[in-house]
């Protein structure tokens, strides 16, 4: 499970990583922070370092994840709180609470995968009965939702690979995507999970709550494999996930398996 940071200083962070090395069980890694893959967990020395504005970048529901270091309790509600000076059990076992919190029961995983399975059914199903080759669609119409320019640029490159055209849009945040998808269908869309305003868990349960993409493949895009994310992402209705940075063949593999199912669902 990765660790970051924010504001600590050098001393406090040479510290906190020996305490991390030396854990029992040693799941945890401390990582640079950055707010375009933010880490499972975030640590915040002192209550300034609440206001740093790499913050703003990230969701409001990333704020459970997030753990204020300091001697006197935090002001703002919803934090976590390790007390100062740092000691190895008292952050190992706050970040166990917190890593509990943050988690799914195993029933609840178990459940979640049984989605997940009848879920991605229907198109391992499609792609397995369909004739070879498969009949391309000549065009389709594909939503990029991702507030990152590389990340657009990496998804344009992998989807001009299609034998099909491909027409993009791109959407920096979730409220713009839920206006662009009223413009007209999408064959297919891609959702990041962190961005600015509202989250890509929460917008792709607002998509699935339109009529006219009950049905469209979502693809979210996350930068963690952790399963809780896997479970929030089956619940919002997200048709599969890919990992960041992409994978060349991954992504070939899945948009591969999306768009037979986008052709045999048109065709019939």
């Amino acid at each position: 499970m990765n660790i970051g940071t924010i504001g600590f200083p050098a001393d406090q962070q040479q510290k906190l990583a020996r305490i991390l090395e030396l854990s029992r069980n040693q799941r945890y890694e401390l990582v640079a922070f950055d707010p375009q893959m933010p880490p499972d967990l975030l640590l915040l020395f002192g209550e300034e370092a609440t206001a740093d504005p790499a913050l703003e970048q990230l969701s409001a529901g990333y704020r459970s994840r997030m753990i204020q270091v300091s001697k006197e309790v935090p002001s703002e509600s919803g934090l976590g709180h390790i007390r100062y000076p740092l000691v190895s059990s008292r952050v190992i076992r706050t970040l166990d609470e917190m890593t509990s919190e943050n988690e799914e029961s195993d029933d609840d995983l178990q459940a979640a995968a049984v989605a997940a399975e009848e879920r991605f059914r229907k198109y391992t199903e499609v792609t397995a009965d369909l004739p070879q080759p498969v009949t391309q669609q000549d065009h389709y119409r594909v939503l990029v939702v991702d507030d990152n320019s590389a990340m657009q640029q990496a998804l344009t490159l992998e989807l001009e690979k299609l034998p099909a055209a491909v027409e993009l849009a791109y959407a920096d945040t979730g409220e713009q995507a839920l206006d662009r998808v009223n413009d007209g269908p999408f064959d297919f869309i891609f959702l990041d999970v962190v961005m600015p305003g509202i989250d890509g868990f929460e917008t792709c349960t607002r998509m699935r709550e339109l009529p006219t993409l009950k049905k469209t493949p979502i693809i979210m895009l996350t930068s963690k494999t952790s399963p809780l994310d896997e479970v929030k992402g089956i619940m919002a209705g997200c048709s599969t996930y890919l990992t960041k940075p992409i994978d060349p063949e991954e992504f070939q593999k899945v948009i591969g398996r999306v768009s037979s199912w986008v052709n045999e669902f048109k065709r019939n």
